[in-house]
């Protein structure tokens, strides 16, 4: 019996999810080499591929996809085992900001986190538009912001670039000729902006059928298949998915889903909770 070091399961969760093994190693802070090496590695002890290595995209196989939750368990359990060895040593108050575009997927199990492994840790959360929050972060009245933004901000530590995609509900039908019905965030959105930059430059007619800051209430309104909305891939919800491509919406590209941090370091509690945030993705 062979025990797998968790460095091999965390790489192979990263690859998973990004399907990029130069992007992977630069999730986890390594080179390319090293990321493909431990992946080979860990495919030599379990004994089976689990990548097929495209030359543009690298996809599970098979086995891959059944291991990738039980390797996500097992690196789960290790970190709670480590967090809950340290509970009752770290404490303070942490503020941290999350996009109100990416909460809804990631709140729960933060939060559900937090509470298991620091009970000493005050968290106060505020939900906004990533720019807003980056301001915020800035002028640092937030430790901590999850922001989704078009560019990389420079020190933010990338969690994911998914591709932005075009949602709706399943029974949603869009009549021909008539302008696309979008819900959307308010000005200042980076999923807003990138949605009316892609329909204008493309010449397709659009109307904004609800603004709102809520995520919610966005969600309300595609699931009532009133109008249709912009999300990053991975982060659809159950009862809604992608717009069949047989209705030709042009691509809207990627996104990059970043955790930025104020100036002048962070306090113990703070770089705790940004370690969460990373598990928690």
């Amino acid at each position: 019996m062979h025990d797998i070091d968790t460095k091999l399961l965390r790489s192979f969760l990263s690859v998973a999810t990004e399907r990029s093994f130069s992007k992977a190693a630069g999730r986890l802070g390594c080179s390319q080499a090293t990321m493909s090496q431990r992946v080979r590695q860990l495919e030599a002890l379990l004994n089976q591929a689990l990548f097929e290595r495209g030359y543009h995209n690298v996809a599970l196989t098979p086995s891959g996809a059944e291991l990738l939750p039980h390797a996500q368990a097992v690196v789960d359990a290790h970190d709670t085992f480590l967090n809950l060895a340290r509970k009752g040593q770290i404490s303070g108050s942490v503020r941290l900001g999350i996009a109100e575009d990416y909460v809804l997927p990631m709140l729960a199990r933060l939060l559900k986190r937090v509470q298991q492994a620091y009970p000493g840790i005050e968290l106060n959360i505020v939900s906004g538009l990533s720019r807003t929050l980056c301001q915020q972060v800035e002028a640092r009245s937030l430790d901590l912001a999850v922001v989704t933004l078009p560019e990389i901000r420079k020190g933010a530590l990338v969690l994911a670039e998914p591709d932005l995609t075009w949602v709706a509900a399943p029974g949603f039908r869009h009549a021909p000729g008539a302008p696309w019905p979008i819900a959307l965030f308010p000005e200042g959105c980076a999923f807003r902006a990138a949605a009316a930059k892609c329909l204008t430059d493309h010449g397709v007619a659009f109307r904004e059928a609800l603004v709102s800051p809520s995520g919610q209430v966005i969600q309300s309104a595609v699931a009532a298949e009133t109008a249709i909305t912009v999300m990053a891939a991975g982060t659809i919800p159950p009862g809604l998915g992608p717009v069949p491509k047989t209705e030709n919406l042009p691509s809207l590209g990627k996104t990059c889903i970043q955790i930025i941090e104020r100036s002048q370091g962070l306090s113990q509690a703070a770089r705790q909770i940004k370690e969460l945030v990373v598990g928690a993705y």
